[in-house]
């Protein structure tokens, strides 16, 4: 014996309007019916249309801003070519893999240095550049912003005798990005990097940062750089992922 389930109301205007922000009747950027017109459309109260609006915000399907009602959410995300972005043959000279793919893409990109610090290694740091946890590190913290908005996070840890004395050590912006620095610092080319995604929900210093809307995950990607077989640098990123993609190309045999 089987029974039908007829959804509440509320289930039933959650369904709505996530069907018209799917089939693009509700575009990014538009702004929703009023409280009041949803209230007399379905023919409820404030609280329901309230608690529904809550749950797509949390969704990520819906953001307020003071003045500007509720509206759908814009999302413009800006691909990481993770295959090749390193390759210097691949960019315009003095570039940075990311500043190359924001201007190809037509995004404004900033990359604001937060700060330059001596550390010793967080765990986990010191397993991937194979040192002990004593050695000291120097580490640069950067905020990433695209078209205005921040976007990400990048924390970069090398081990502070590669660097010692050099504008890496210094809180001073490098144009086009640390490793050809680093490479002549070492005096051999960095010749590979290995990268671990972990998707998860951010903490409440992570949202602050990146102003994140609720129900916005985050990507962590760790990524360790070699000259040869010798890790010289980590960079743990933390991304806002409703303005990335991750793309890669794969080999198959």
């Amino acid at each position: 014996m089987t029974s039908s389930h007829r959804p509440s109301i509320g289930q039933q205007i959650a369904a709505d309007l996530r069907a018209a922000i799917q089939s693009g009747k509700l575009p990014p950027g538009q702004t929703i019916e009023s409280e009041r017109k949803l209230v007399e459309r379905y023919g409820t109260t404030k609280v329901t249309v309230r608690k529904v609006i809550e749950t797509l915000k949390a969704e990520g399907l819906l953001v307020s801003e003071p003045g500007s009602g509720i509206r759908v959410r814009e999302i413009k995300r800006l691909d990481r070519l993770g295959s090749r972005r390193h390759l210097r043959s691949q960019r315009p000279a003095g570039t940075s893999p990311l500043e190359a793919e924001a201007a190809a893409q037509g995004v404004h990109r900033e990359l604001i240095l937060r700060e330059v610090i001596s550390f010793l290694p967080p765990p986990g740091i010191a397993d991937l550049l194979q040192i002990t946890p004593e050695t000291p590190l120097v580490v640069r913290r950067h905020l990433v912003t695209l078209d205005g908005h921040p976007a990400a996070t990048a924390d970069s840890y090398i081990p502070a005798h590669l660097v010692e004395g050099s504008r890496i050590a210094r809180h001073e912006p490098i144009p086009g990005g640390v490793h050809a620095e680093l490479a002549d610092l070492l005096g051999t080319p960095l010749t590979g990097a290995v990268e671990m995604l972990v998707a998860r929900m951010p903490n409440p210093d992570e949202t602050e940062t990146l102003r994140l809307p609720p129900g916005t995950p985050v990507v962590e990607l760790t990524r360790t750089i070699h000259a040869g077989d010798r890790p010289v640098e980590v960079t743990v990123w933390l991304f806002d992922a409703s303005r990335h993609r991750f793309v890669y190309e794969v080999p198959v045999d």
